[in-house]
């Protein structure tokens, strides 16, 4: 049996033309290094904040706020080259996609849940060690949104390029 795909207003917009650069295989593992070196330096500034007598510094809530917001294009970039199978409905992909997505959800399951159980031990020991909650948090949180990020990183860096005319009937 085929699904026919329901055409949301996220899944034309992600299935546009216009992104058709984004889902070449070297934009989408550029994007996924990008998100991969800007999380590591956050997390070595959310460290570096965690070892200082005040915890939350100015510096630090400059390198939070510029890393975050640089985050944002790298995703949308990301989510675009891999046509945003995760963060479309069901019913908006075909068998493909859904077999894609449900793929890179199984591979990268047990490394998921290590970052889960990591985020919440780190951000403890954190807190015992210096006493600082706030980079606790944002330490637990990266560790947090990087699981939750294997499986796009999974699906960008494993698919395979396009074909050259798989947006002409989009």
């Amino acid at each position: 049996m085929s699904i026919s795909p329901d055409q949301t207003y996220l899944a034309r917009t992600l299935d546009d033309r216009r992104w058709a650069w984004a889902r070449t295989r070297r934009v989408r593992r550029r994007a996924v290094l990008a998100q991969v070196a800007l999380i590591v330096l956050l997390v070595m500034a959310t460290l570096a904040s965690a070892t200082t007598r005040e915890g939350w510094t100015t510096w630090f809530f400059g390198a939070w706020t510029a890393g975050m917001l640089g985050f944002i294009p790298l995703h949308s970039v990301l989510n675009a080259g891999i046509r945003g199978v995760f963060d479309r409905s069901s019913r908006s992909l075909d068998e493909h996609q859904q077999r894609l997505r449900d793929h890179s959800f199984v591979t990268v399951a047990w490394p998921a849940t290590a970052l889960h159980f990591a985020a919440w031990t780190g951000a403890v020991t954190i807190v015992a060690l210096s006493g600082h909650v706030p980079p606790a948090l944002c330490f637990g949180f990266l560790l947090w949104l990087t699981a939750g990020l294997l499986a796009y990183w999974h699906l960008a860096w494993t698919a395979p390029d396009e074909p050259v005319d798989a947006d002409a009937d989009l």
